[in-house]
């Protein structure tokens, strides 16, 4: 691959995170709370867009440049379009008063076309769209058509601008991917805007339903981290390779070669019975937090079950734990997952004891 080409497959590893959960949840609300649960679901959808309508609203660009359709789209704050993009560059025709931009196909389309219902990335597209504008601007609306049943079908949207556009620039969006650092900033949001997702779904379903919510929501998270570990442990066994820390560590990297969302100390010590890893920076707690104590709550209930479902369903019998997490307050997230069969005398001293 090129540097381009990784940048991209990276971001698209982020981008199928988003489709996977997002059926995850879908599921797990329709078992547990029927058609009252989805109309919640998409209610924290809603929220969700108003979340990030906001966030572009308060983007140093937007400050810079003022508010209107082209400057939207010029700081969007995600991959998603541009992954559905020709060449991955945003192709958008219009002014500051109205831009289009034409995609190549809808943004998790190819996913949901391989699971046979595309029903809740339908309500994704209209709440999320509908909650943006209203975080935005009460003078921006979108316009987009329905989803074509065709997944590899082109498709569309157009952004409408009413307030003042005289001073506006008509410069296009730019190709994120370029520029390394620019990538970056574009993962890391990314990353940190997917963390967004369930928290405002969670408030929603548990403004209405409560315990049973949590669960719900626990659950879906719990299988998206199988459904991640699921691929993983193929790819392993595929190889040849046993299912211990050490492969589970290396197919996480196989499958996410430049992982530059997070940040990680140089302490770590991984065998293939011990991961221990020390993480500085997670863009995911960072927008947890901008919601205090709920929000951190969340996110520890984000960190227990997708990191349970991570580890179980790629060998029963490993074992997460943390010395220190980002959502329970900490600065940083020790990291502490093991398997106690195979643990041996050349493993930190923790993860002997804690195996007995």
């Amino acid at each position: 691959m090129t540097d381009r080409e990784q940048r991209v497959h990276s971001l698209r590893i982020i981008d199928e995170y988003t489709w996977m959960l997002l059926r995850q949840l879908d599921i797990a609300v329709r078992k547990r709370l029927g058609e009252p649960g989805v109309a919640a679901l998409a209610d924290g959808l809603r929220r969700y867009g108003r979340y990030r309508g906001e966030s572009l609203r308060e983007h140093p660009r937007t400050c810079a440049e003022g508010r209107d359709a082209l400057s939207l789209l010029r700081c969007w704050d995600v991959a998603d379009l541009a992954l559905a993009s020709t060449g991955e560059i945003l192709d958008v025709t219009g002014d500051a008063s109205s831009a289009t931009l034409n995609l190549a196909r809808v943004p998790g389309s190819g996913y949901f076309a391989q699971h046979n219902d595309a029903k809740i990335l339908a309500t994704y597209w209209t709440q999320t769209l509908a909650g943006l504008a209203e975080g935005y601007d009460s003078a921006l609306a979108v316009d987009c058509p329905s989803l074509p049943d065709d997944p590899q079908a082109p498709w569309s949207m157009t952004f409408v601008f009413s307030g003042d556009t005289a001073s506006s620039s008509a410069s296009l969006p730019g190709d994120g991917f370029a520029d390394p650092a620019d990538a970056i900033t574009l993962s890391r949001r990314t990353t940190g805007v997917f963390g967004a997702l369930p928290m405002y779904v969670a408030r929603a379903l548990a403004e209405r339903f409560d315990a049973t919510a949590e669960e719900a929501v626990r659950e879906a998270l719990y299988n998206f981290g199988v459904e991640r570990a699921t691929g993983m442990r193929e790819q392993v066994l595929a190889e040849g390779k046993p299912l211990n820390m050490q492969t589970w560590f290396e197919a996480i990297q196989k499958r996410d070669p430049e992982a530059a969302s997070f940040v990680f100390s140089d302490d770590h010590h991984i065998s293939p019975s011990v991961f221990q890893v020390t993480c500085t920076y997670c863009p995911c707690a960072e927008v947890w937090a901008q919601e205090g104590h709920d929000g951190l709550a969340l996110g520890y209930i984000y960190d227990m079950e997708v990191h349970r479902g991570l580890v179980e369903g790629f060998r029963p019998g490993g074992v997460v734990a943390w010395d220190k997490v980002k959502t329970r307050g900490d600065k940083v997230c020790n990291f502490r997952f093991f398997i106690p069969e195979l643990v041996g005398d050349g493993d930190p001293e923790w993860a002997r004891a804690a195996s007995g």
